[in-house]
């Protein structure tokens, strides 16, 4: 547990960490003051917004900032957005967090557990997290992965909070895993992303410290965490156009998806049939080569 930092506070970090920030007009005493408590603080939660954004600073400034009709802003502390810059929208109690998963609160105030975090409460019958978490909006729909300067903000960012109150990776959650509500930050959807991969990397981010360079995020060449450790063999995934014009009658990909576990044993199936043609090939060059051999000595011999 610790005392939430003042907006001040939070600037100095933004600026230690080295972070592009702007600071939306009225932000540091933005906030839902009478409407329950502010602290004391435990961890930080990623979101994403729910919709890709052209405007960031406007976003920020607007929706972010004032709210919708039936949630009053602040809706977060900082928003990211696409280029890595970072937007201070509120500070103090924002709509952010909403209905969680007490169990999950003791598991990041106690820093005492390892995996994917798995809440059984939502927003109706959670205890308040506006009260316990600073959180970021990151400007995307889920729908898809973040950008990589989103993702490597929002990593510097999370170092920059854990540093000044000496938590460690496991202070920083994702919605999806405060809320059986929610399941972002995601990277397609419905699907929140590996949250493990994202704390090693934010880790490794506060390891390095300020002025270093943490080793390379666990991306598994995209651009936020392998997606592997989050999907299972019945997730479907998008096949490319090319494979759909290679077989247009193929009704199992009329919708453009298919199940990991059908892609895994089509794969095999078809690298196994490939392996045994190229075996059945070589033993037929092989006798060919043999008669070849066989035929050679025999025209020889008749012209001796």
């Amino acid at each position: 547990m610790a005392t939430p930092m003042t907006a001040a506070q939070a600037v100095a970090q933004l600026k230690k960490w080295g972070l592009r920030y702007v600071e939306i007009p009225g932000w540091a005493t933005h906030n839902r003051e009478g409407h329950g408590a502010w602290g004391p603080v435990n961890g930080f939660i990623w979101h994403h917004t729910g919709a890709d954004v052209k405007d960031g600073r406007a976003y920020a400034a607007s929706t972010l900032y004032n709210g919708l009709s039936d949630l009053p802003g602040p809706l977060c502390h900082f928003s990211i957005g696409t280029d890595g810059t970072v937007y201070l929208v509120g500070w103090g109690r924002a709509n952010h967090a909403g209905g969680g998963d007490p169990a999950v609160l003791a598991h990041v105030q106690a820093e005492d557990y390892s995996g994917q975090l798995h809440p059984t409460r939502g927003n109706s019958n959670g205890v308040d997290g506006n009260a316990h978490f600073y959180g970021v909006e990151i400007q995307y729909s889920g729908g898809h992965e973040m950008t990589a300067a989103q993702y490597a903000a929002a990593r510097r960012l999370s170092a920059a909070i854990l540093d000044f109150h000496g938590w460690s990776e496991r202070s920083v959650i994702g919605h999806g895993e405060w809320s059986s509500d929610k399941w972002d930050p995601g990277y397609t959807p419905g699907k929140i992303m590996a949250m493990p991969t994202v704390r090693a990397d934010v880790k490794a981010t506060l390891a390095a410290g300020p002025g270093g360079t943490p080793s390379q995020p666990n991306t598994g060449g995209g651009t936020s965490p392998s997606k592997a450790t989050a999907m299972t063999l019945s997730d479907a995934v998008v096949v490319g156009a090319w494979l759909k014009a290679q077989w247009p009658d193929d009704k199992g990909l009329a919708d453009g998806k298919i199940t990991v576990n059908t892609a895994i044993g089509s794969t095999y199936g078809h690298a196994r049939a490939a392996h045994e043609g190229v075996d059945a090939l070589r033993k037929e060059v092989a006798d060919l080569r043999a008669a070849v051999v066989k035929l050679t000595a025999a025209v020889a011999a008749k012209g001796a």
